[in-house]
């Protein structure tokens, strides 16, 4: 099933356990960034409650109190009526313990709650959980960019309501719709201390082109390099206060004049 194809499946059920069996991190973060965009509501000032579940930062399992902490903080009476969404990258990253506490959960889903979980290897998924799950697998990952990236776009607006919506689609635009155009000076409206959201925006359309130009070696060799460098760039502009809007817009243009050379 193709990911959009997934995605409005799960939407119109009225809730569940859905474990979707992808083959590359760029799917999982294609049905994540999917599953909000889908599932988005905006009421008294609170969005539709998208919980992204992952291991903390000095673990690489997701212990037993993350799912305590989940049930206690986020699964709690749906006074609003808005949708809530659970999402895992890759379900093996549960422990044991945390399975058999998931387990507690899962047994009943409330309405409007879907635990919307990914593994590149259902192999070792426990039959616990596979009895449980509706279990989904991607045949079709070649979902466009242009779709995916409107997706995104939609998504950032919505969660950055201070930020001007022209702004926002300035930056997406011109790969949205593959054409040169020049950004540099809508950069300059972003102050130092915000280059974090367009900072963003770029790894994700990186990561976007990366993975569909997999069998393109002269342009994905070319968007690793890229990728490095400003990673590189960044860290070492934080690490001596010297980023600057520039330097993200140089990555932008960069990507959108290669992506229109090489991408076609």
């Amino acid at each position: 099933m193709q990911i959009d194809k997934v995605i409005s499946f799960i939407k119109s059920q009225k809730n569940g356990f859905f474990l979707i069996e992808v083959k590359t991190d760029m799917q999982s973060e294609i049905i994540e960034n999917e599953s909000q965009v889908s599932f988005f509501q905006k009421q008294y000032e609170i969005d539709s409650s998208f919980f992204s579940l992952k291991p903390e930062d000095t673990s690489k399992s997701i212990s037993i109190d993350q799912i305590r902490k989940l049930k206690r903080e986020f699964l709690h009476t749906n006074v609003l009526d808005l949708n809530k969404i659970i999402y895992l990258k890759e379900i093996n990253n549960l422990n044991n313990n945390s399975i058999n506490a998931l387990l507690k959960i899962i047994e009943e889903v409330p309405l409007k709650t879907y635990f919307i979980f990914c593994t590149q290897n259902l192999l070792k998924v426990p039959e616990t959980i596979l009895s449980r799950a509706r279990i989904i697998r991607v045949e079709d990952h070649n979902v466009s960019i242009a779709k995916n990236l409107s997706s995104l776009l939609k998504l950032t607006i919505d969660q950055n309501q201070n930020i001007s919506d022209d702004i926002i689609s300035s930056i997406f635009n011109p790969f949205i719709n593959s054409k040169a155009s020049d950004f540099f000076e809508t950069f300059k409206l972003f102050d130092k201390n915000n280059v974090k959201l367009p900072s963003e925006i770029f790894l994700k359309i990186l990561s976007f082109n990366l993975g569909q130009n997999l069998d393109n070696p002269k342009l994905f060799k070319y968007l690793i390099k890229l990728h490095s460098d400003f990673i590189y760039d960044v860290d070492e502009s934080i690490k001596f206060n010297t980023l600057t809007n520039d330097l993200i817009a140089i990555y932008f243009t960069r990507l959108n004049s290669n992506l229109i050379k090489y991408g076609k």
